[in-house]
């Protein structure tokens, strides 16, 4: 056909006109390829030229085109390997195969792809995006959480997705109450978990902080006196007086010379009884002096709280401690400002002298322990016990007798520790002085004993000497027994001795062999002066009862305990351990063989068995 072709464009170069079959048949199903004329259906051979190959018809000869059966007329050769694009398997000449290549025009035969995308690092347009947020990991301030908008509050180079202080103020976003405006000091003025930074109302009074005339303090009302930007409830000045409101006496009536006549804390400004002494300043006879009566004893139009000599006792007024009853003398005992002749409280102590236990003595709360009729503070005797306060070791509880346990000053009728263990005598606690004990009160309050150890657990009772705890309890197990039987104050000096019988061994003018632990019997079986309860090792074979070392004294035997705890036998043979059962016979006990009344096990008695070690003969 491309031949053919070629001579189409030669006859059109002589003026012929050429019909084109694109098919290669002629006219009436002519099929040889020869080019027919359409008007006068002449048969003119055609020329035969040779020209080069075009297979893909590209305009490339075959022997020129890089890819001569996929048409490519731009002949691109990327990898340079003479292998066109349009035909080439691996375009980039990176040896991995278009269809699996992640870069199929970039070389990449370690196909990298750090974000997963399917596309290799080699030609990702945002190179390397761990988080797939199209914004490259070398300029994504959350490189590994997608924030496409890049968004940075505090400008810190770290996204705010990932920036556990997003605002920058220093308090993390889990416990900043304003996470998203810096408050380092995290002020929350109302404490409702939003500090003042981002809180529309920081005093929580219902009035927004745009609006609230006093941001910081509840005001719901907005009360502002004065008319100025500050409501009253936080505005320092009120009336604008240039008076701080904390100590202006008309807070709410300008009056800068803070002028208070009778020292109430209201200013004459606002107080329409200057001396107020409750007559109104428009009819008091003197204004400015406290006398509510209006008294004018010289009838001048003065009143005499204004009247500079009102008793005319040539005293004036102004140094004159009785004004209105003549005491040329002045004397005034308690230094106020009456003298004695008018003062109905000569000691000054609030009680009028005609009923104060101590008329010219300070003693506002009256107390006269004894209830004679003196006050404590003039009674030479508070307690009325004959000893006088100056030596009184207990000065307000009867002690005649001075009785002090521990010798501390403090008698024992009024210490709280008679026996200065620092364990107080009642359940009580006397600061810097003794507290309770494990039991509540001091279970030896006359016998030092801060561990109040109490073996027994009984309770104290001060009319019975075997109670309390082990230090003042005559008998620490409570048999019976006395700790020191024999009176000679030593414990343990004469123990008590017995051997076996069911009434126990001698148990009178000795000491308990068990002191701790009850056994009013007092059996000792080996006379060591510890009785069989509390005796590790009770026949004193160096074999201890139980299966436990006691150092000094016992061991364990062979088989753990002692096998016969009550006889010694120091050896521990047991004939029949570990003998079976052979009915009629039983199995072999655990019993020592000094001790086993069958020592073989065969069902009959020792001292009845023939052969007492021999199972088989009896």
């Amino acid at each position: 056909m491309k031949k053919r072709y070629a001579i189409f464009i030669i006859l059109g170069v002589f003026g012929l006109t050429v019909a084109f079959l694109s098919s290669g048949c002629g006219r009436n199903g002519n099929t040889s390829g020869q080019i027919i004329l359409p008007h006068d259906e002449i048969n003119t051979p055609s020329p035969n030229i040779d020209l080069p190959a075009d297979s893909d018809g590209d305009g490339i000869t075959d022997d020129m085109d890089n890819c001569p059966n996929v048409a490519n007329p731009d002949q691109l050769d990327m990898d340079s390997d003479g292998k066109g694009d349009a035909c080439d398997d691996d375009i980039d000449g990176d040896e991995v195969a278009n269809g699996s290549d992640n870069c199929p025009t970039v070389a990449n035969n370690n196909q990298a792809d750090r974000d997963g995308d399917g596309k290799g690092d080699a030609c990702d347009d945002i190179f390397n995006d761990t988080d797939n947020d199209t914004i490259g990991d070398g300029v994504d301030n959350c490189p590994t959480i997608p924030n496409l908008d890049q968004a940075d509050l505090d400008r810190d180079g770290v996204g705010d997705v990932c920036d556990d202080d997003v605002d920058g103020d220093g308090i993390l976003n889990a416990v900043d109450n304003c996470e998203f405006i810096a408050n380092p000091n995290q002020t929350d003025t109302d404490s409702d978990g939003l500090g003042d930074a981002c809180d529309p109302d920081d005093d929580d009074d219902g009035i927004l902080d745009e609006n609230d005339n006093c941001r910081l303090v509840v005001n719901p009302l907005q009360e502002n006196n004065d008319g100025d930007l500050l409501g009253d409830a936080c505005d320092t000045d009120d009336d604008n007086d240039g008076i701080a409101d904390s100590t202006d006496n008309c807070p709410i009536i300008a009056n800068n010379d803070q002028l208070d006549t009778d020292g109430d804390g209201f200013g004459d400004a606002c107080d329409d009884d200057d001396d107020n002494d409750g007559v109104l300043d428009g009819v008091d006879n003197c204004q400015r002096v406290f006398n509510p009566v209006q008294t004018d004893t010289d009838g001048d139009g003065y009143g005499d709280e204004c009247d500079v000599d009102d008793d005319g006792d040539g005293i004036v007024d102004a140094v004159d401690n009785c004004p209105l009853i003549v005491n040329p003398d002045q004397s005034n005992i308690d230094g106020d400002l009456l003298g004695d002749a008018c003062d109905p409280d000569m000691d000054g102590d609030g009680v009028d002298n005609g009923t104060d236990n101590c008329i010219t003595m300070f003693n506002p709360d009256q107390a006269n322990n004894d209830g004679d009729a003196q006050g404590d503070v003039c009674d030479p005797d508070d307690d009325n016990d004959g000893v006088e306060d100056v030596a009184d070791n207990c000065q307000f509880n009867p002690n005649p007798g001075q009785e002090d346990n521990d010798n501390d000053g403090i008698g024992d009728v009024c210490d709280p520790d008679d026996d200065n263990d620092a364990i107080c005598d009642i359940n009580e606690t006397v600061a810097g002085i003794c507290t309770p004990g494990p039991e509540g009160a001091d279970n030896c309050p006359r016998t030092y004993n801060p561990d109040q150890a109490n073996n027994d657990g009984d309770i104290y009772d001060p009319l019975n000497a075997a109670t309390g705890g082990d230090a003042c309890d005559i008998d620490d197990d409570n048999d019976g027994i006395l700790d020191d039987g024999n009176g000679n104050g030593i414990i343990g000096d004469a123990k008590c001795t017995g051997y076996g019988s069911p009434f126990g061994g001698s148990q009178a003018g000795c000491d308990d062999n068990c002191q701790f632990s009850f056994n009013p019997q007092q059996i000792d079986i080996d006379s060591d002066g510890i009785g069989n309860v509390c005796d590790p090792d009770m026949d004193n074979d160096g074999i201890c009862n139980t299966n436990e070392t006691v150092p000094n004294v016992c061991v364990p035997g062979p088989f753990g305990g002692d096998n016969c705890p009550y006889m010694v036998n120091t050896d521990q043979l047991n004939f029949d351990f570990n003998f079976p059962e052979i009915p009629p016979m039983p199995a072999g006990d655990g019993y020592g063989d000094i001790c086993d009344p069958d020592d073989d096990a065969d069902g009959v008695l020792d001292f009845l068995d023939e052969c007492p070690y021999n199972r088989d003969c009896h």
